[in-house]
């Protein structure tokens, strides 16, 4: 084996328990370390340019640890520098661009140094992945939102035309953002899709699609002639080239319509 004195190096260093695998040019070090979601952390080492480089193989970022890497949400980004700083970390993008953490060093002897502070690293990372970060700012975004599709629709239709957070069963299971009424037999359907980031935001869809498939089989479902989904594409998560597939399948599934917020006025065609 190419690393044979370094991982016997290792082994001397940190105990018996510590395996390994050959990867080509590369050998992985299986550590004793789990992470919180039960997963033994490995680390790769290799020589590149006459330098030990050992690093997390990208598993990070492919989720190869049942982990969210979710630098688009601000605080968890701001999280991932911190570690990055304290471990003394460097990062570089692959071929498919995916993250690599990794550390390097011209001795052999800073090998097992290395190897420790990358396996403290990656279990830092992996831990605090799952701690969710963007509960409140989802909460202030959807507030936000429904607060000023609210005041448009108060300002556009009369109160007789118009119910807000209005529920479509005797059992209070199936409501929807709100409901025109164009007359007592013919009801407009109205969800608002918004989100703090994409993830959020897809999942905004998603509920959007399912509310409007029970609203077709509720009591008031024959009545239902429109179905809209009013989206906000002005919040983060709105990424149309990231949502089409989410947002095609709500238009198809429920025979719904799409308005972004910024053409807003074309509901004024159902005062």
């Amino acid at each position: 084996m190419v690393f044979e004195e370094i991982y016997n190096d290792i082994k001397n260093a940190f105990g018996q328990l510590w395996t390994f695998k050959e990867r080509g040019k590369s050998l992985e070090i299986i550590t004793p370390y789990a992470t919180t979601s039960r997963k033994f952390i490995s680390v790769f080492l290799t020589v590149q340019d006459g330098e030990y480089v050992v690093s997390d193989g990208g598993w990070i970022d492919n989720g190869l640890y049942d982990n969210v890497f979710n630098i688009e949400d601000d605080n968890y980004r701001k999280i991932v520098q911190h570690f990055v700083n304290a471990f003394d970390v460097r990062e570089v993008k692959g071929p498919s661009q995916k993250a690599y953490f990794y550390k390097k060093t011209l001795s052999p002897v800073a090998v097992p140094t290395l190897v420790f502070d990358l396996s403290n690293f990656i279990s830092a990372l992996i831990s605090t992945s799952e701690i969710e970060f963007t509960e409140r700012e989802e909460r202030d975004t959807k507030e936000r939102f429904r607060r000023l599709a609210n005041e448009y629709m108060q300002l556009v239709f009369s109160k007789e035309k118009i119910e807000l957070g209005a529920y479509l069963d005797d059992k209070k299971q199936i409501r929807v953002n709100a409901v025109i009424k164009s007359s007592p037999s013919r009801l407009i359907l109205i969800n608002y899709i918004t989100g703090s980031n994409l993830y959020y935001f897809n999942n905004s869809i998603t509920k959007a699609n399912f509310l409007f498939e029970l609203a077709d089989k509720s009591l008031v479902g024959r009545f239902v002639k429109r179905k809209i989904s009013l989206i906000d594409n002005t919040s983060a998560g709105y990424l149309p080239g990231r949502s089409t597939t989410f947002i095609n399948h709500l238009l198809e599934n429920t025979g719904s319509e799409k308005i972004e917020w910024s053409e807003r006025e074309k509901l004024n065609a159902y005062v």
